[in-house]
């Protein structure tokens, strides 16, 4: 009997309470028994930090090599830091082709380090609109769609620590601006963030955006708060939002100035962690089970992550409007935002945002001083 050891996150814990922690469970369980020569080892750690996977990882390379596992499932940050070390092997031409093209386009930047693939897609998540169905017939997708429906936008201005949250980024994106020049140095465009600002602007105009409410809220949650208080529109979590929220709200892609979804998405990834060839085909044998289609969309259902491949995500029970609008928004998704780029550039649209919204500056004004700043 040959044991193949996974460790997990918490969030995945086969042995935790729910429909999830059950199909998973029952999923590990039905491939021991197709393999009868296999014995799956499921352990859970903790995500992050000390004594998180990570770490285990890190620690057990050097101190006791024998007790890594096969497979680990990682986020994409400690999925790079990992990689980097030399802790995982490459995929490269280990994933099955059908697999690989079955995956929405951010999924496989997700599993990419540098220019080499350590990691397969498992699960993800992102920021999307929840609206109102008693509201609008259907979601808003671009900028003038927002100012046409005249509800409340509620997103968080007020940032994390005076950087930018997400939404201010996808909203520069969406219209156009590249956050890297061809050598891979931050760069702020002054046109697409003039358009953004100016599009805050009006909003703030026309009351769809209260600068007073929206520079209050530093959190996706505050904004649902708020969204169950007054109606209107507002920013979610997806995790959150499909397993709290879809019940009293519709789901939509965040709108952008064209009306083309744009969203940044992160999740967890399988990684291969054991050098030996036979160990390796077993290991990604394991992987491919639990990404099978007929089982692969019902468990990420359950568990309200979003599914990385178009084929889970068809495994949905959802409207096919929902399904549509999810599709949208999976296929518009890029993968998230470098930390180094955040923290260059969020302090700089932090500043413009509010800048804008307190009616400080114009958004011509607001754009060029952050351009220059950066310069």
């Amino acid at each position: 009997m040959v044991t193949l050891t996974l460790w997990l996150p918490e969030e995945l814990n086969p042995y935790g309470e729910g429909e999830g922690a059950e199909l998973l469970a029952n999923r590990l369980a039905d491939f021991g028994a197709a393999h009868p020569d296999l014995q799956v080892q499921a352990i859970v750690k903790k995500s992050h930090g000390r004594g998180g996977l990570l770490h285990f990882l890190q620690t057990a390379s050097v101190a006791a090599p024998s007790v890594l596992p096969d497979l680990v499932v990682l986020d994409e940050a400690d999925l790079g830091v990992a990689a980097r070390a030399g802790l995982l092997q490459p995929l490269d031409g280990l994933i099955p082709t059908n697999l690989e093209t079955d995956l929405f386009p951010f999924a496989v930047g997700l599993g990419r380090v540098d220019e080499a693939t350590f990691g397969l897609p498992l699960a993800a998540e992102l920021q999307h609109l929840a609206y109102s169905p008693a509201s609008l017939s259907a979601p808003p997708v671009s900028w003038n769609d927002v100012l046409s429906a005249g509800l409340p936008l509620f997103f968080p201005a007020a940032g994390q620590n005076g950087i930018a949250d997400e939404f201010t980024f996808i909203q520069y994106l969406g219209a156009g601006g590249r956050l890297t020049d061809e050598g891979g140095n931050p760069i702020l465009e002054e046109e697409p963030l003039t358009a953004v600002l100016d599009f805050y602007a009006r909003a703030t105009a026309s009351e769809v955006i209260s600068p007073l409410v929206v520079l209050s809220l530093g959190s996706v949650e505050e904004c649902w708060a708020r969204f169950q208080e007054e109606g209107g529109l507002a920013i979610v979590d997806s995790h959150w939002f499909w397993t709290e929220g879809e019940r009293r709200a519709e789901p939509g892609p965040i709108p952008t100035r064209d009306g083309r979804p744009v969203a940044l998405a992160e999740g967890w990834a399988l990684a291969l962690v054991t050098a030996d060839p036979e160990q390796q085909q077993r290991a990604m044998a394991l992987a491919a089970w639990l990404l099978e289609p007929g089982w692969y969309g019902a468990w990420t259902q359950s568990i309200g992550y979003l599914p990385v491949t178009r084929s889970g995500l068809a495994g949905w029970t959802v409207s096919v409007e929902r399904r549509e609008v999810l599709g949208a928004i999976l296929a518009g998704a890029r993968g998230p935002l470098p930390p180094p780029l955040r923290e260059r550039l969020g302090p700089l649209l932090q500043t413009a945002l509010e800048a804008v919204l307190r009616g400080h500056q114009s958004p011509a004004e607001a754009a060029a001083r952050a351009v220059q700043s950066l310069r």
